[in-house]
């Protein structure tokens, strides 16, 4: 035979290269494994982190340990998993811990074969989550990369230990390798080796962390000791409904001041393209919506806020500005309340009034529809300077009105008067807002006439209805200045969120400075648009006595925290370094499926 293959040469070697092919076809094809599924010649990776794969095996696992638990029950939550993303949050951490083995081998760390024995011997099973978000890891259970029952014993989860013996058990080990992560023993010991490798370096990290005890009782201090602030806020939004309106010689000799006509034809310049700018024939409205069963006082409620709405037109702001602020309309209220130039389609209420306006011509009523309350105008192109020019008056105007009133408000609780008596006697001098009538649509509060359909081209008998009240008086207004009380804050915390950052300070060192209960801070403060006059209303500072008591447990706390914001630094330089180094697969983005082990349909023990 030998003999035959070399005087064959080269045709022989192809030969027998044919019959050794055949034969692996028919090992293949007839192997024991038939029927599983097949190795991949190109390898899976759930993630690739420095050249370095991710394994699926590895996701799969720490996905299955993380899906949470009743604490009743024990039984796993798998849609709770799939709503908070936890195929996603996974994958950062196993991303997150690749990135820290590779700087611990970098540094000559390993984890021994004693040391995995010696873990898995202790019941622990090891993790990697995002360390950016302690407070996304302690809900699901994991400190130091160690999973806690946090529920009953609030120690490590022991898993792999006889209950009675409290001692390791190989059968135990085996049928929870399988029943809990779905892995052999083999995965089981490399999967943990690289957690163990991961949290060594973590530790190396968060070693040199100190807190010395003058930095535990400043901290102590300054999150222990507590207080609480009263505040008035003064909004020019609502000086302008409640002020008198300007006539058109004091616009007039305004917008002649050569710093107040650039601001004009800036805003002018920057509206024509605006889809508010007016149009001729276009009709807009603003709509507060009211259900036809709605009781008297939700009714009074909607009107009133109407007829502020209509005060803001009436004393200058733009009909189109006001609607975007106001309007219930999500249709037309990024338009200004547009609703176009024809009223074809509307209802009959509507319709009619909207069609008896002439140029510039606003309801003299509010309208009742089955929607709610209407007030609807018609648009004047040729005022539409002077209405810009009026609008921007009366802003300036407000400011300045609620810049004067913030400092009254100030100067009166600063002479010995509380604020809600400072504030009392700066908004009762406002002038009330008159409240608007209603035309009625007989049909919303009766059954309409057989010989009264949508096609009766006929006018709707409607007829004025005057509200209970006539005036809404300045103090009745939701948004008038009064008094509020913050809840109970520390030196870390922002009392008044309207407030920048400079202003919080000054807000946080006269809460836990000098400053006695009832003090009032002796600066207004600005916030947005809005002023703001501040008083401390009580405060009680941490003590040294205090601070004695909870120094170790505060201590241990503070230590933590800082070793967990340098571990979270320290990752973020690692990520931001191999950000073009690390690939997601995006498959292991979404909740595993019932044929990878869990039906993410519904929650499975």
């Amino acid at each position: 035979m030998l003999d035959l293959f070399r005087n064959r040469g080269l045709s022989s070697i192809v030969m027998g290269a044919v019959i050794v092919a055949t034969v692996l076809i028919f090992v293949i094809q007839f192997n024991p494994s038939v029927g599983k599924q097949a190795a991949k010649l190109t390898k899976t990776c759930a993630a690739t982190v420095r050249g370095v794969c991710v394994e699926p095996k590895d996701h799969k696992a720490a996905y299955y340990l993380l899906i949470p638990q009743d604490p009743r029950t024990g039984e796993r939550l798998v849609s709770r998993a799939k709503s908070m993303g936890l195929a996603d949050t996974v994958l950062d951490g196993l991303v997150e811990r690749q990135l820290l083995i590779g700087e611990a081998e970098r540094l000559g760390l390993s984890a021994s074969d004693e040391e995995i024995t010696e873990s898995i011997f202790s019941g622990f099973v090891r993790v990697s989550v995002p360390s950016d978000n302690p407070a996304l890891a302690f809900s699901m259970n994991v400190k130091d990369g160690v999973l806690f029952d946090y529920y009953r014993t609030r120690a490590p989860v022991r898993f792999f230990r006889d209950p009675k013996t409290k001692e390791f058990d190989e059968k135990i080990y085996k049928r929870n390798l399988k029943a809990l992560f779905d892995c052999s023993e083999i995965d089981f010991r490399e999967w943990q080796q690289r957690e163990l490798l991961a949290q060594k370096m973590r530790d190396l990290v968060k070693a040199p962390v100190r807190v010395s005890e003058s930095e535990a009782m400043e901290s102590y201090f300054a999150e222990k000791s507590q207080a609480t602030v009263a505040s008035v806020e003064v909004s020019p939004d609502f000086a302008i409904a409640f002020s008198e309106a300007p006539s058109d010689a004091e616009v007039e000799a305004w917008s002649k001041e050569t710093a107040h006509a650039k601001d004009i034809e800036t805003a002018l310049a920057a509206r024509k393209s605006d889809p508010a700018a007016p149009k001729d024939g276009t009709i807009r409205h603003i709509l507060i919506k009211v259900k036809p069963s709605a009781s008297a006082s939700e009714k009074q409620v909607a009107l009133e806020t109407l007829s502020r709405a209509v005060a803001r037109v009436a004393h200058g702001e733009t009909f189109a500005e006001v609607a975007k602020a106001v309007s219930q309309d999500d249709g037309s209220k990024p338009q200004g309340g547009s609703v176009g130039d024809k009223t074809d389609g509307f209802v009959l209420p509507f319709k009619q009034a909207a069609d008896a306006l002439k140029p510039g011509e606003m309801t003299p009523a509010a309208i009742e529809t089955q929607f709610g309350y209407h007030i609807i105008v018609r648009d004047e192109p040729s005022r539409f300077a002077k209405d810009v020019a009026r609008e921007l008056f009366v802003k300036q105007r407000a400011a300045d009105w609620a810049k004067a009133a913030s400092a009254k408000i100030l100067a009166a609780a600063q002479a010995g008067g509380s604020l809600e008596d400072a504030v009392k006697g700066v908004v009762s001098a406002q002038k009330p807002v008159t409240i608007l009538q209603v035309l009625r649509d007989p049909s919303i509060v009766a059954p309409p006439v057989p010989d009264a359909g949508a096609g009766d081209a006929g006018p709707v008998d409607v007829a004025p209805v005057v509200a209970p009240r006539t005036q809404l008086l300045a103090e009745a207004d939701p948004d008038a200045p009064h008094v509020v009380t913050s809840s109970g804050f520390n030196q870390g915390s922002d009392p008044i969120p309207s407030l920048g950052a400079a202003d919080s300070a000054k807000v946080l060192a006269f809460a836990f400075g000098s400053a006695k209960d009832g003090a009032v801070m002796s600066d207004v403060l600005r916030g947005g648009e809005s002023y703001f006059v501040v008083a401390l209303k009580q405060h009680k500072q941490a003590t040294a006595d205090e601070f004695a008591k909870d120094r170790d447990t505060y201590t241990e706390t503070l230590l933590g925290r800082k070793q967990n914001e340098a571990l979270a630094a320290y990752v973020k330089r690692l990520k931001d370094a191999s950000k073009a180094e690390v690939k997601k697969d995006d498959a292991y983005l979404a909740p595993f499926h019932a044929d990878a082990g869990v039906d993410d349909s519904q929650d499975q023990p």
